[in-house]
């Protein structure tokens, strides 16, 4: 009961190393995984109520997010939009703010337009079909899969980070688990350990053992309940495992983020477009790209000069440091002065004076948010 393991997809054997499990296999896989299940699965909030949202928007703020962040956000949102017609009555802004930290907002974004479709494609009632789920904006494969087996029981495999880094060190496979033929393989896996079984409770059973045990970095294979069936543990390869190809490298960024009043009741914000990346729609204190030729200081002048009608007679630099957002690395010094009241004001595009009582209502990115926070105890 020896699979071909641990050879890159370009080797003659590669396609050996992908044959599908054995029935044998397939049913001590899941014995071990449901009873280790039983005995350790966390309690999480999501896991409470079944209900085909509930699963649906855990699943999807859970995406490139930890749990324990995740887990007051699920409850803050449940109780403001506890249904998928509350969600799809609301507006964007709003959800944008209800996000506010969380990160990668197109999730929200892509939340409320799946709602939108489904009350009006089918009646604010998340279909139990994995065809008909796919067609909801914003739910890929992945997240279809998650609904249709945890929500509805229905044997459907899922596939995310954890699951393939599993299942890439329990068949030793060398290769990028994100990338064909080998993603494929793992779908088939996936769809084999789903079948003919709690399929609820199986897929789950794969995240967690992922994300308490089987870890990316110093996995606890002693307490592993695959241990005596990984042939990466045998052959001394899990640190390898998975083997992901580097990713596309990080866009630098040099920036002055400009706190600009005007008085004691106004602050100059900027609504980012819908194209803007990152952070589309939502609000940040106006920034300037600065290329390593420029002075800060002049630039910040010039730019007021040119948008505010006159130079500051005053700036002062309040902060400096560093920030990543996806791929983005932004190297940030933060100016701050005040706008003369009575110049005639050519303000960029999506930038307008707010009432600083208002700034808390609005949708910020966390970095900004907490420049502005800091900004405000210093000076209230």
């Amino acid at each position: 009961m020896r699979v071909t393991s641990g050879v890159p997809l370009t080797h003659p054997d590669a396609m050996k190393s992908l044959a599908p499990l054995t029935a044998i296999e397939v049913r001590w896989l899941q014995r071990a995984l449901l009873a280790w299940f039983r005995e350790h699965q966390r309690e999480l909030p999501w896991r409470k109520n079944r209900n085909p949202y509930c699963v649906w928007v855990s699943e999807v703020m859970l995406q490139q997010t930890q749990v324990a962040t995740v887990i007051p956000y699920f409850e803050r949102w449940m109780k403001r939009y506890p249904t998928v017609r509350a969600l799809a009555s609301a507006k964007e802004p709003e959800v944008l703010k209800a996000w506010e930290g969380l990160g990668y907002y197109s999730r929200a974004r892509n939340l409320r337009r799946g709602a939108d479709h489904v009350v009006t494609a089918h009646a604010g009632q998340l279909p139990d079909d994995v065809t008909a789920l796919r067609r909801i904006p914003g739910i890929g494969r992945y997240t279809a899969g998650a609904i249709a087996s945890i929500a509805f029981e229905k044997p459907e495999p899922i596939l995310d980070g954890n699951i393939m880094r599993v299942l890439c060190r329990v068949r030793d496979l060398d290769s990028d688990p994100r990338k064909a033929p080998l993603h494929e393989h793992l779908w088939v896996l996936a769809r084999q350990l789903a079948t003919h079984t709690d399929s609820r409770s199986m897929n789950e059973s794969l995240m967690e053992l992922g994300a308490l045990v089987c870890t990316p970095k110093n996995p606890q294979c002693a307490l592993c309940p695959l241990r005596h069936k990984c042939l990466a543990l045998e052959h001394g390869t899990i640190e390898k495992r998975p083997h992901l190809a580097p990713g596309p490298g990080s866009t630098q960024r040099r920036v002055q983020i400009l706190l600009v009043t005007r008085g004691r009741e106004h602050v100059l914000l900027h609504r980012r477009d819908a194209s803007s990346k990152p952070w589309a729609n939502l609000w940040t204190l106006p920034y300037l790209e600065c290329d390593p030729a420029q002075v800060p200081l002049a630039h910040v002048r010039s730019w007021a000069n040119e948008h505010l009608g006159a130079a500051p007679q005053v700036v002062r630099r309040v902060a400096n440091g560093k920030y990543s957002v996806t791929r983005y690395r932004f190297t940030y010094e933060v100016f701050a002065f005040s706008a003369q009241a009575k110049t005639k004001a050519r303000l960029p595009a999506g930038c307008s004076w707010v009432q600083r009582s208002q700034v808390g209502q609005l949708a910020m990115p966390a970095p900004h948010r907490r420049l502005w926070d800091a900004h405000t105890s210093d000076h209230p």
